[in-house]
């Protein structure tokens, strides 16, 4: 990540994680120059995000060889954040499968929001990662954590610590749940990552809890159905035709016609899983939130 993609990231000597013992807490006598591209990546911008091609030599520090027998299978392209730990203590971040270009702007988009306060767990659902999807948060396992995140290990001095970014196909199916693409396994791994039962829109089976059924046609932007941005503004409004209205755009103001899109309800709800926070919206009601991270807050709609 340079410089000029984003002046907001510089950190500066800010405080360390209580009890960090990396390599920009605890230097040693001197470093090579990789060691000390990711130490100062890290101290500049918070992180540092490494890339590794399918197929490519292990980084880990331990696997002198490169030999075959400490790969089974050297697995898909993958990228990782470097860093989190010292500056928050928080899990390291990784994803596979993508165009490098996506996974590394994807991280990258991902820390800044952890740097911005937004803590991560198992289970979570993120949205505005990537365009028109929602992403799951999943453990990586132990047995993974060494042929992905090693170099975090190195420049933490400890076990290293992940979280992987799982990503759906282009229609928001995710590998667990019904009619998912075989591919979404081989791009990642299920052994990389700790099993999980997951919840709400991210289920095997999600329940359906609006008052209109999943196929009930809901007016949206370009802006969510072509351009994948955040949905920050929902409505529910009374129609004397139709019974009722929804209404679920990116928040800005002053949509032209030429602006809007009449899509299936559920096809909106299975890209932004948060909307099921508001099945129960009332009618006439209105629901926004500041950006994707924040709580919804609703009002009767202003006529």
């Amino acid at each position: 990540m340079s410089r000029s993609e984003d002046d907001n990231t510089w950190m500066g000597p800010l405080p360390a994680a209580p009890g960090c013992d990396c390599h920009i807490c605890h230097p040693d006598a001197s470093y090579n120059e990789l060691d000390r591209r990711t130490i100062d990546s890290v101290l500049e911008h918070g992180w540092q995000v490494i890339l590794v091609a399918a197929n490519a030599d292990c980084s880990d520090p331990t696997h002198q060889d490169h030999s075959e027998a400490d790969h089974d299978d050297p697995g898909p392209a993958f990228a990782y954040t470097i860093g989190l730990g010292h500056r928050l203590g928080h899990p390291e971040l990784l994803i596979s499968g993508l165009d490098p270009g996506l996974m590394h702007r994807a991280l990258n988009g991902v820390a800044r929001r952890i740097m911005n306060g937004r803590r991560l767990a198992a289970g979570d659902a993120l949205e505005d990662v990537l365009a028109g999807v929602p992403v799951a948060i999943e453990q990586v396992a132990d047995g993974a954590l060494r042929e992905t995140v090693s170099w975090s290990g190195w420049f933490h001095r400890r076990k290293p610590e992940a979280l992987a970014i799982v990503w759906p196909d282009r229609f928001g199916v995710f590998a667990w749940q019904p009619g998912a693409p075989g591919i979404l396994d081989e791009l990642q791994p299920r052994g990389w990552r700790v099993p999980i039962g997951h919840t709400g829109g991210l289920a095997a089976d999600p329940a359906w809890d609006f008052p209109v059924p999943p196929d009930h046609m809901a007016f949206s932007c370009t802006h969510i159905v072509d351009d994948g941005e955040a949905v920050l503004w929902a409505a529910r409004q009374s129609d004397a035709t139709r019974g009722e209205d929804w209404s679920i755009h990116c928040g800005a103001l002053g949509h032209d016609t030429e602006d809007m899109r009449v899509v299936h309800l559920a096809h909106l709800v299975r890209s932004a899983p948060s909307l099921r926070e508001l099945s129960n919206l009332g009618l006439d009601e209105e629901a926004l939130r500041a950006d994707p991270d924040g709580p919804w807050t609703s009002a009767p709609l202003a006529h």
